[in-house]
């Protein structure tokens, strides 16, 4: 076992597919804009959400709300914003996912009290 001041060596797998986050929240944030449909959770392994309703990961939730997606991590570390915290995540498969409902909502809730 090494010793605490000693590096530790990590040896993750490489990613299928490298993915910019802020390119990924811009694809999103212009298909919402011109109206289409996210694509369906299932397709993740996602389970099933009520009333149609989508989940929506961090790039989908920089999309929705228009907070930057390390803001949003950022919030979820320390409980922010005060005023009205941002909506917890689901966590599935080491990923934070939330009901698009929820976070349209939550930005209405936030865009009225931030005047």
């Amino acid at each position: 076992m090494p010793a605490r001041d000693e590096p530790t060596e990590h040896r993750g797998a490489e990613p299928v597919e490298a993915v910019d986050l802020a390119e990924h929240a811009q694809a999103l944030a212009e298909a919402r804009a011109a109206g289409t449909e996210p694509p369906a959770g299932r397709l993740l392994g996602l389970p099933e959400l009520p009333n149609a309703d989508v989940w929506v990961d961090t790039a989908g939730a920089a999309a929705v709300t228009g907070i930057a997606p390390k803001t949003i991590s950022g919030w979820l570390t320390r409980g922010g914003p005060k005023a009205l915290p941002f909506p917890a995540a689901h966590r599935f498969l080491y990923r934070n996912y939330w009901p698009l409902s929820e976070l349209e909502d939550w930005t209405e809730a936030y865009r009225a009290e931030s005047g």
